[in-house]
């Protein structure tokens, strides 16, 4: 659960910095499949990229829940469509910061370039450190306007080394509409007594958008 969780962070994508290392920027807004395998475990998403804005529809303990991130406002909004419900987290601005700084590319390469899903990518081979002692060797496929369509390799953690995939599907590049971003009409701000709700996940993906 713990690399499960791992993965679903970089969904809350960021620039990760390394002396002169740096992963392309996402430039592009845009509407997806997602699709991850970690060992054994498999997390499926409906994921929304707007300008400064994310929404990540997904089904967790069979319940389905999306995640809204307003990164102008500095906020996140976990959606409870089932009972009509939600509740806005503050994003936590010195974490993010310390958690951008902390991460270290150690190895980057470009290797070649191809054709994915209709897109021209460029591949990187990339080795990556994170504060909580993780290790990401990886091959990402990545759009000229940064989206990363693809991704292979294994992290290396407390657990042992374990195999991922990541794919992005049905992939649609055009601007998004804001209201996908808002709280639907009629949901309440769940009670203080749901927070158990916001599970160690969802603190996890707040702490790293």
């Amino acid at each position: 659960m713990k690399y499960l969780k791992f993965f679903l962070i970089c969904l809350f994508s960021f620039s990760l910095n390394a002396k002169t290392l740096e992963l392309p920027k996402v430039t592009a807004e845009y509407v997806c499949n997602t699709k991850f395998i970690i060992g054994v475990a498999i997390l499926e998403t409906r994921t929304f990229q707007g300008n400064n804005k994310k929404r990540i529809d997904t089904i967790v303990d069979s319940v389905p829940q999306s995640v809204i991130i307003d990164y102008e406002k500095q906020e996140a909004i976990w959606v409870w469509p089932k009972t009509y419900s939600y509740l806005s987290v503050p994003l936590n601005k010195e974490s993010q910061t310390n958690l951008k700084k902390a991460a270290n590319i150690t190895e980057l390469e470009k290797i070649s370039n191809d054709y994915l899903r209709g897109f021209e990518v460029d591949l990187y081979k990339l080795k990556l450190n994170l504060p909580d002692g993780t290790t990401e060797e990886s091959t990402r496929w990545i759009t000229k306007n940064g989206v990363t369509l693809k991704e292979v390799g294994f992290i290396t953690g407390d657990e042992g080394k374990i195999h991922f995939y990541s794919e992005f599907s049905n992939v649609k590049m055009f601007k998004q509409d804001e209201r996908l971003f808002e709280v639907p009409e009629g949901f309440k701000l769940a009670p203080v007594e749901d927070l158990d709700d916001v599970n160690e996940l969802l603190k996890t993906m707040v702490k790293r958008g």
